[in-house]
């Protein structure tokens, strides 16, 4: 039996996306074309998993009265999902973008009641995981929620021997680094507030992330936007550098890159391979609209144009 990946997105969302010749202020807007897709970071993590061929389980929060409009949009993309029903409503997100720049609008998630939650433990209790499985916690925590909930979740499921994956911000990344993930994906922004510690250069980022790898997380995966992502691991450093592309959306560009990452270490792949396709997936989405994920096609397309690098002596990520 292959391991499966499991995805938790506790703060799911439903994602409008509206495009506009230009954003203006005290003056009318003229939206020209509008998407709605399912959101949520663990979600857009299953979603892209899918479009790789690969299947996953989520477990979400659905919400009472717009929970059906968003199974519905799951449904439609074919994703398998373990919902849990609360009595709030999931939050909307709002991305408007004009001339390659994005202005987003999030809602802090609905306020979870205590009998929710212990919904999600019971699941996590009963779920048949198997030594290998991935268990992928990525995103923000709605209100209810304690910032540790990730460390206590890998904390609960460490008899399986999982992979666990935490893609988080701030305090919820901090706690969960106490209780040592498999891997850790922040990006420069996330990591400084983790640490609330500004890292200038390259020098400090590998101070820090070798730190965290002596410590006892295996791998660390720093994106860094248009200029790609490095791979932190006790075997090597390595860097991977996406080509110029036709930019239309930078939302989810992480969730797939994550995504590609798990897909091709799940079969074995070398830390190059995985690392490569992870930046060539990122960058794809990327040229989607709003959070659609990309094809596989695409994807091959931008592959052969992504560089790999060892040598990062005087490696300038800013």
């Amino acid at each position: 039996m292959p391991p499966k990946i499991y995805t938790i997105s506790l703060n799911s969302s439903i994602d409008f996306t509206f495009y506009l010749k230009d954003i203006l202020f005290e003056d009318v807007n003229r939206i020209e074309k509008i998407r709605v897709d399912p959101g949520g970071k663990g979600m857009n993590i299953s979603r892209m998993l899918k479009k790789l061929g690969e299947e996953s389980i989520s477990i979400t929060f659905i919400g009472k009265n717009n929970g059906k409009f968003y199974k519905d949009l799951l449904k439609k993309e074919k994703i398998n999902f373990i919902p849990i029903k609360i009595s709030g409503e999931l939050r909307n997100i709002y991305n408007f973008i004009s001339q390659k720049k994005v202005l987003r609008f999030n809602e802090k998630g609905p306020e979870i009641k205590r009998e929710e939650l212990k919904k999600l433990w019971y699941i996590l209790e009963n779920l048949n995981f198997k030594e290998g499985d991935f268990l992928v916690m990525s995103g923000s925590i709605p209100p209810g929620i304690k910032k540790n909930i990730y460390a206590e979740i890998i904390k609960k499921v460490k008899k399986h021997n999982l992979y666990t994956v935490v893609d988080a911000d701030g305090e919820v990344l901090k706690e969960a680094i106490k209780e040592k993930p498999f891997i850790i994906k922040p990006n420069i922004e996330e990591l400084e507030r983790c640490l609330n510690e500004k890292i200038e250069n390259f020098k400090k980022l590998n101070d820090i992330c070798i730190y965290l790898i002596n410590s006892g997380i295996s791998i660390i995966l720093v994106t860094i936007g248009k200029n790609g992502a490095i791979l932190f691991s006790k075997e090597k450093i390595i860097y991977s550098k996406p080509p110029e592309i036709n930019f239309k959306s930078s939302i989810g560009c992480g969730d797939a890159f994550l995504s590609a990452f798990l897909y091709k270490f799940k079969k074995g792949k070398s830390y190059d391979e995985c690392l490569k396709f992870a930046v060539a997936t990122g960058t794809a989405k990327a040229e989607e609209e709003g959070t659609k994920m990309p094809s596989l096609s695409k994807i091959k397309k931008i592959l052969p144009f992504v560089k790999i690098y060892e040598d990062l002596k005087n490696f300038i990520f800013i």
